[in-house]
């Protein structure tokens, strides 16, 4: 297998993985660049909330795989 291919493989392994996993705000901001940047791509509706509670303390939680499709290159 060519690496191209075998790269492709595990990015999809990691995506099927995270899909059912969620993570909080901070850290979803975190990856993608920035709380602005998050924002934008929740409303965009690239990226799901998984249950913002109607509450003054309510979490949110961000789909994973979405939130890694969308992160910001490395340094």
């Amino acid at each position: 297998m060519e690496r191209q291919a075998i790269e492709n493989r595990l990015l999809g392994n990691i995506l099927a993985v995270t899909s059912t996993m969620t993570i909080g705000k901070t850290k979803a901001a975190r990856i993608v660049g920035g709380e602005r940047t998050l924002e934008r791509l929740h409303q965009s509706g690239a990226i799901e909330c998984a249950g913002k509670v109607n509450a003054q303390n309510g979490k949110w939680r961000f789909n994973l795989s979405q939130v890694l499709q969308h992160c910001k290159p490395a340094r």
